[in-house]
């Protein structure tokens, strides 16, 4: 009698999630380079000597080797490697919320164009650079680099803020000049001072010129220029609070990740 050998992919893999399974046993959710969101089952994960704890540490890059059958939620985790761990030596609580956020995020969010076992190269090159950024010792604003990704996620979905002009009327908003401009997420962004004053975005906040010029910048998707850009605190809360808004109204799904609520209370009892 002869043995069908069950088909297995081998492809690298982010870490977004887990749960514990049974007494010994870990379900965990990855982000793939070549298959999109997969979830896997890594039996007997949790016992010290296992050779499979080390796949399924939230936030880890790593290169997996699993089953696919089509008619199963959970593919068995085989076996792999750890490319990267990002939560190894020299992290710090900021950037270890950071990058909680960003897992929680990333799980959340997922693009329209990924569904259950499609891939996106593209996608998954985004989440692995941020996580690699973010990782570097030359990475000193961890706030404005999440703040990339978020603007990276929105982008992919084919809704990030128009920024460089006037949502109603097209006017460009550069520089200090301009007048007042209001940030408004119904509306697509920016609003000039004459679109508000006509009612075309009522209830839009108003946002200064720094916090604009920060999102142009965050517009260009560098991720490193991003990481290297800290921003003082009151302008961080202006640019995260716009981007929060931003991501409520257009991705299904979204809430403030926990990691970063937790971050943003300490910050305030703090101050």
């Amino acid at each position: 009698m002869s043995l069908l050998t069950r088909p297995t992919a081998g492809t690298d893999a982010l870490v977004l999630r887990t749960w514990s399974c049974g007494e010994t046993s870990v379900i965990a959710s990855l982000l793939t380079r070549d298959l999109g969101f997969v979830k896997v089952l890594a039996k007997a994960a949790r016992r010290p000597r296992s050779r499979l704890r080390a796949l399924v540490e939230p936030g880890r890059l790593v290169n997996v080797e699993f089953s696919v059958d089509p008619q199963r939620e959970l593919q068995y985790l085989r076996g792999g490697s750890v490319i990267m761990d990002p939560l190894g030596d020299g992290a710090t609580l900021e950037r270890s919320a950071y990058l909680q956020g960003a897992l929680e995020l990333v799980d959340r969010c997922r693009p329209a164009s990924g569904g259950p076992g499609a891939g996106d190269a593209a996608f998954f090159a985004v989440c692995e650079e941020f996580v690699r950024v973010l990782s570097s010792p030359t990475c000193s604003a961890a706030a404005t680099l999440f703040f990339a990704l978020e603007w990276r996620l929105l982008d992919r979905h084919g809704t990030a803020p128009q920024v460089a002009a006037c949502a109603c009327c097209g006017v460009p908003q550069t520089g200090p000049a301009g007048g007042a401009r209001h940030f408004h997420p119904a509306e697509g962004g920016i609003v000039c001072g004459n679109c508000v004053g006509g009612g075309a975005a009522s209830g839009a906040r108003t946002m200064g010129a720094e916090a604009l010029a920060v999102l142009q910048a965050l517009a260009t998707g560098d991720l490193k220029a991003a990481a290297a850009l800290d921003l003082p605190g009151h302008l961080r809360r202006e640019v995260g609070g716009a981007l929060h808004r931003f991501l409520g109204y257009y991705l299904p799904g979204y809430r403030l990740p926990a990691a970063l609520d937790l971050l943003r209370a300490g910050k305030e009892r703090s101050e």
